[in-house]
């Protein structure tokens, strides 16, 4: 036992531990200022919009006086919460309703009919006041009718057939929008205050074995270093985006309107807390540059970051064989086959994945010098990595893998009584709680996790197979990639673990089999993350990492003189490479751009699959090696070594990591280098250096006005044209019906040089049986005949680019007459670049799925209990549906109310270098109306921690009343 320490710093320790749990008990309870915004309204200021987000106020009084009512016919509105003729295409919600009904008012709220309350003689006035707990009329404050139980109004705003009598007033539901307060500050600070300094006082605890934390020259760079480093800036320059980048570039950039880390796309747009601190960095990172590039850095550092831990920490910790001269190599090979599928972009991936390994270290090096202090900071790390995501819970797999012996150390060091020891241990775990709620309330965080509960969007653990089979799907969920850096490693963990016993080969066998349960332990606990996609794995990068070079080490061992081993670690190669080189090489959204057809299959040489490829090549070799094994054995015979010439397991694989590395990255630069004048990643990053940093923007050009398009005719002049709406422009056009054939129109000098294409539009459904056709010629006879079907049933525009030598295009119709589709006259599109239309600063509704391709719009404000009324919305291209939960109550959308407050006209875009691509849709939204916007009254009360009103309620989820 080592000798004990000065009593001094033990008991500093023993007391910061406990001032820093009481600290963290104390922050979440502690008040906050939340803002309380007030409006008012009356029927004399005219229809209004007031769209609330949540839907309904937390307390509402609607007025109107007794002559009012009497005086209006019956039927009449003498006020409505939502829109009487919204847009139909808008998500209904469920308002407050007062009709007159012949000397009474029939009052409905939130669907529900409350009755109807006749009115005195002479001069009154009828309230209703609701609120979370009842909905009461009052006829000059007596009441009328109650009902108990929420009834709320949604609210868009306010709408009336009168223009006197009726007036409104609402608070709204700011219990998200909250701020620190100066108490909660103080007691923050003195949290991390104490913390600090129980961690200096623990340094000074007991004696420790003197154990190097550093290799000798770790920080000389070597020419690994080096290609990992390049590997990473030109994949940051190039790479594609992940699935949630423009998800979570929208929900950072909202931050600083909204006042908070919100969900600006579900779920009531309540805090992402507890689990958001990293979306805290991104924000002011944000504020120098929304940029992909910009934004991306910080990825790509973290990438450098996890190398360098893995290069110059882990290896090192886990055997002699870290001295070899091709580990190292070996090493930055299954590094980049984990971080180039996984690990640029915005998802918090790429910090679990360093905070994971940072655990897995300290734990490390508390066994090694038998210290607390280390143990100490792997709480610290475990926990503030667990507050970036729920997948963050694997960092704490590490204190799991090495149960046995910190239990061991931790009865042998007597510096510490068990309660000082104790706090020490609870002040470091629950120190992430300063992360969790930095302004948030325990009651507004509590909140935001049942509403995300009662929306839903998760699957339960127990279908955590459904990552698994996602991963051997054929979308990008299952790209080679992925399935090279999960089931090669898993792989190795499992050869690890069976060959440990049998050869060390200059592997530290405790660390290392600490390293692999702990892995795999983190595999087990991504069940507890509540969805299930496989970009979760990249939690386990940087572990991952390290235990691929582990598997290559043992396979690397001398197992020729032991048959079995040999024959079943090239068997379980074999079939991992095949199911590998089985997946296709695809990225999700503009990743997938412009991809060659031999990326959106699997990888073949000659026609024939490189899998089926492996798999026969593996088995030509394993078979007779085991006929020959089970031969040796029948007879009795002595196991012989085998043959040098036959290839071990290691470098088999490594050629297939080899193979998959280059099949991701040469695809990316050949795509890079073929479409430099159209939209990549790549030329976004070559322009964002060039000081035109705006993204797919700045390769957009809107079609404003379709009907100033239209070609000329080249002889005669059509005839029997009809109106056709396009995007809220008539253009003419001719019904998909009969057999009819439009004169000849001249193509435009741009379409001849196939610049631009040949557009028409089409309105309405049109069925297999219509024939709408385009013919090419020369105004005399036709080149060419193309038959065009729109991809949606409602209105599409269908763009073809004229053939070489045809100057001249005209339609052909060939349908029953019982078809009710329109068709446009061809025209050239007139177009606008999208920079001049809308110029960086512009306030737009930005969809998700593209958010982070235009960095320079605003995203528009969600302020104090409400959402603003956009005047533009940017699109993903019209095959991708998954922005419905912006728009839809039932999700929790925010923009659900200011959707039902406008009309959307679709406005045609086109790419630079790919006219014929739908790169992205823009919208224009008018409102229904003249529509006032009130502005409220803020003031900013102070309330505890624990304060609530309520709770808002989900239209079609939580139940009225």
């Amino acid at each position: 036992m080592l000798p004990r320490s000065d009593p001094g710093p033990r008991r500093a320790a023993g007391l910061f531990g406990l001032l820093t749990v009481l600290a963290a008990v104390a922050f979440p309870l502690a008040p906050v200022e939340q803002p309380e915004a007030v409006y008012s309204w009356t029927a004399a200021d005219g229809d209004a919009a007031i769209p609330l987000l949540p839907y309904q106020p937390v307390q509402l009084t609607a007025r109107t006086s007794c002559t009012t009512a009497r005086e209006a016919p019956p039927g009449q509105v003498l006020l409505s919460t939502v829109p009487p003729r919204p847009d139909v295409v808008g998500e209904p919600l469920r308002g407050l309703l007062l009709t007159a009904s012949g000397g009474a008012v029939r009052v409905e709220s939130a669907g529900v009919d409350l009755g109807t309350a006749e009115l005195p003689g002479g001069d009154c006035t009828l309230s209703v006041v609701s609120d979370p707990e009842r909905t009461s009329v009052l006829v000059d404050d007596e009441p009328a009718l109650v009902r108990d139980g929420d009834v709320r109004p949604d609210v868009a705003g306010a709408f009336s057939d009168v223009r006197a009598g009726v007036e409104l007033r609402l608070s709204t539901d700011t219990r998200f929008e909250t701020t620190i307060s100066p108490l909660k500050a103080v007691i923050g600070a003195v949290g991390v205050l104490a913390l600090l300094g129980m961690l200096v006082a623990l340094r000074r605890v007991g004696r420790a074995r003197r154990v190097r934390l550093l290799p000798r020259h770790w920080w000389r760079p070597r020419p690994v270093d080096g290609a990992v480093a390049a590997l990473l800036v030109g994949w940051w320059a190039i790479g594609p985006i992940t699935v949630d980048d423009g998800y979570i570039s929208g929900i950072v950039r909202s931050t600083g309107s909204n006042g908070f880390v919100g969900n600006a796309y579900r779920w009531l747009n309540a805090p992402e807390a507890p689990f958001s601190w990293f979306y805290d960095l991104y924000y002011p990172w944000s504020l120098v540059s929304s940029s992909t590039l910009w934004m991306r850095l910080p990825s790509t550092l973290l990438g450098l970051l996890c190398w360098w831990l893995v290069s110059r920490l882990t290896l090192p910790r886990l055997g002699r064989f870290a001295g070899r001269r091709w580990v190292p190599w070996f090493a930055a090979l299954a590094f980049a086959t984990w971080w180039v599928p996984f690990g640029l972009g915005l998802r918090p991936e790429p910090w679990v994945a360093v905070g994971a390994l940072g655990v897995f270290l300290a734990v490390e090096r508390t066994l090694a010098t038998a210290r607390l202090l280390p143990l100490a900071v792997a709480l610290v790390l475990a926990g503030a990595t667990t507050a970036v995501t729920p997948g963050g819970l694997l960092a704490f797999t590490p204190f799991l893998a090495a149960a046995r012996p910190l239990l061991t150390l931790l009865r042998t060091r007597r510096e510490l009584r068990p309660l000082p020891l104790l706090a020490v241990l609870a002040a470091a775990a629950v120190s992430a709680v300063f992360l969790m709620v930095p302004d948030q309330s325990l009651a507004g965080m509590l909140e935001a996790v049942r509403v995300r509960a009662v929306i839903g969007g998760g699957q339960p653990w127990f279908e955590e197979t459904i990552r698994y089979s996602r991963l051997l799907d054929t979308s990008f969920q299952g790209a080679i990639g992925r399935r090279a850096a999960v089931l090669g490693t898993l792989l190795a963990a499992a050869g690890v673990l069976w060959s440990l016993r049998r050869t060390a080969a200059g592997i530290a066998t405790g660390p290392a089999r600490r390293l692999v349960i702990g892995f795999l332990l983190g595999t087990a606990a991504l069940t507890l993350s509540p969805t299930k996609w496989t970009q979760h794995f990249a939690d386990l990068a940087g572990q991952g990492t390290a235990v691929l070079v582990l598997g290559a080490v043992v396979a690397s061992a001398p197992l020729r003189a032991r048959p079995r081993a040999f024959v079943a670690g090239l068997g379980a190669t074999t079939v991992v490479a095949a199911i590998v080189l089985a997946g296709y090489n695809l990225w999700p959204y503009q990743g997938a751009w412009f991809t060659p057809t031999f990326s959106t299959i699997a990888p073949r040489i000659m026609d024939i699959p490189l899998a089926t490829i492996a798999l026969v090549a593996g088995a030509a070799v394993v078979l007779p090696l085991l006929a020959r094994w089970t031969w040796q054995r029948a007879v009795g015979d002595p196991e012989s070594p085998l043959p040098r010439r036959i290839p071990a397991p290691a470098p088999v694989f490594a050629a297939v990591l080899v193979v998959v590395l280059a099949v991701e990255v040469l695809i990316v630069v050949r795509v890079a280098a073929a479409h430099r004048d159209s939209y990549t990643l790549t030329s976004d990053t070559i322009a964002t250096l060039r000081g035109h940093p705006c993204g797919l923007q700045e390769r957009l050009s809107v079609e404003t006005d379709p009907a100033a398009g239209v070609l000329p005719v080249a002889d005669g002049s059509p005839a029997g044209t009809l109106p056709v709406d396009v995007g809220g422009h008539t253009v003419p056009g001719v019904p998909v019906a009969g057999r009819t054939t439009t004169p000849w129109f001249t193509l435009d000098p741009q379409q001849r040089t196939q610049a631009l294409p040949v557009v028409v539009t089409t309105s309405g459904p049109l069925r297999p049986s219509d024939g709408l056709y385009l013919e090419f010629g020369d105004a005399r006879q036709v080149l060419e005949r193309r038959r065009i079907t729109p991809d949606l049933p409602a209105q599409d525009d269908i763009r073809e680019l004229a053939p070489t030598g045809a100057t001249a295009v005209r339609l052909a119709v060939d349908a029953p007459d019982t078809t009710r589709a329109l068709a446009t006259l061809p025209r050239a599109p007139r177009l606008t670049p999208m920079t001049d239309l809308l110029p960086p600063g512009t306030s737009a509704l930005l969809d998700w799925p593209v958010a982070f391709l235009f960095p320079c719009l605003t995203p528009e404000p969600l302020p104090v209990g409400t959402a603003a009324l956009p005047r533009w919305r940017v699109g993903p291209p019209a095959d991708n549906t998954e922005t419905h939960i912006t728009y839809q109550p039932q999700y929790g959308g925010p923009f659900v109310a200011p959707r039902l407050l406008i009309t959307e006209r679709r406005m045609p875009t086109y790419l630079a270098g790919d006219p014929l691509r739908d790169a992205g849709q823009l919208y224009r939204w008018l409102p229904i109306g003249p529509l006032a916007r009130p502005e409220p009254v803020v003031t900013w009360p102070t309330v505890a921690g624990w304060h609530q009103n309520g709770h808002p309620r989900v239209p079609g989820i939580d139940p009225v009343g």
